[in-house]
């Protein structure tokens, strides 16, 4: 059965209605044993987007450390400070923020506050040659070709045997693996069915890749942004003003 006509119909139905059920992520700590590559440039900070969890810690006022879920609109709500406008910012950014307010409304002076990101919101990104590119809800042990059948299955211009999985690094870097969709649906090759992580990339190219490294820097690095704040550009639905 072709790629392109595998997935069609109430299988395709039934994983569209799976993906409302979340998985939180998991890293990467050594790409060659699951067979990624770590290449091309560190990419540029990471920027926070709804569903992601955050963790504000205040070295000299713990009573204020707190731990929360950005919200739909781009907005992570601290006690005594209230709603911050975090969507779209990166974690520097955030803690500057944070910083201000708290000595603007003389709640601490000089608090240097912490933030990091304790989970990553339970979304993939598919992109390149398929019909519905875009944010897809991450379910448990999704694999590529679940990914892409939800955004609506590969063009005739895609090249499902060169599927490329696109991964954040534990550097910085992009952690990069293609996958043979073709072989998995042809020849029910399981080693293709590669679990994806919060953050993910799938992208379908529209011809062959000779050399991964020179694709990597030509359409990811500066082409497409897939990652890096798609998440709050995506799934904002109202405009706020932030702190």
């Amino acid at each position: 059965m072709g790629l392109r006509h595998g997935w069609k119909g109430a299988a395709g139905a039934m994983l569209a209605v799976a993906l409302l059920a979340g998985c939180g992520p998991t890293r990467v700590t050594s790409p060659e044993a699951t067979g990624f590559r770590l290449i091309g440039e560190p990419l540029p900070p990471y920027r926070v987007g709804p569903g992601d969890t955050l963790a504000v810690v205040l070295p000299y006022n713990p009573e204020l450390n707190f731990e929360a879920q950005v919200g739909p609109d781009g907005r992570f709500t601290l006690p005594v400070v209230g709603g911050i406008d975090v969507g779209g910012r990166t974690v520097a950014e955030i803690e500057a923020a944070i910083d201000r307010i708290l000595v603007e409304r003389r709640i601490a002076r000089d608090a240097q506050p912490s933030v990091s990101v304790r989970h990553y919101a339970p979304v993939i990104y598919v992109g390149g040659e398929v019909k519905n590119p875009g944010v897809v809800p991450l379910r448990d042990r999704m694999d590529p070709l679940q990914a892409v059948s939800v955004a609506g299955g590969i063009l005739e211009t895609g090249r499902g045997d060169e599927v490329v999985l696109i991964r954040p690094g534990p550097d910085g870097r992009p952690l990069v693996r293609l996958i043979n969709l073709e072989a998995l649906v042809d020849k029910g090759d399981r080693t293709q069915a590669v679990a994806l992580e919060a953050q993910d990339t799938v992208f379908v190219p529209k011809s062959s890749i000779a050399e991964l490294d020179q694709w990597i820097d030509q359409y990811i690095n500066k082409t497409i942004p897939f990652n890096r704040g798609v998440n709050y550009t995506i799934n904002k639905n109202m405009g706020t003003s932030g702190q």
